[in-house]
């Protein structure tokens, strides 16, 4: 067995298998059970990411919670502009010019907090309207963050009495 070529080894073990060199059969492929099942995945992606998209983000309702006291809370009320930013107020009352610059924002609101905090002012309310980005309010309650014990809380929708 040491003298046998290579060639002559592998006919001995091709023939031993029973199989024969010279026809070779092409394997096929049905793509078309393939091709519907794509297409079905396709089409359910496609239509839950639209229905996703159209629904919005029920929040349950907050509970063991206790109404925020304006007068010991430093307010900062937010609203969306044309231009698709924001607009800030200090305070409860509409008198003054909005703030838009986004520096003059932290400013003028590390100070309100400062102040604030001085007058024994333990809580940011931050108020802001439904279509405000939630990175602008994060952006404004960073400002919250100046002064030492301080909280900061959120307005919410508040449930309707029947």
């Amino acid at each position: 067995m040491h003298g046998e070529s290579a060639a002559k080894l592998n006919s001995k073990f091709s023939s031993s298998l029973g199989g024969s060199r010279g026809t070779v059969e092409d394997p096929e492929f049905d793509v078309t059970a393939m091709v519907d099942l794509v297409s079905l995945m396709n089409i359910y992606f496609l239509v839950a990411w639209v229905m996703a998209m159209q629904n919005e983000v029920n929040l349950p309702a907050a509970k063991n919670v206790v109404p925020g006291d304006p007068d010991l809370s430093v307010i900062v009320v937010v609203k969306t502009n044309d231009q698709r930013g924001m607009e800030v107020k200090i305070g409860e009352d509409n008198d003054g010019e909005p703030l838009t610059d986004r520096a003059e924002i932290l400013k003028q609101v590390e100070a309100a907090v400062k102040a604030g905090s001085k007058e024994r002012k333990d809580t940011l309310l931050l108020k802001a309207e439904k279509e405000v980005a939630m990175k602008d309010i994060s952006f404004i309650a960073g400002a919250a963050a100046a002064a030492e014990n301080i909280k900061l809380r959120l307005a919410v929708l508040e449930k309707e009495k029947k």
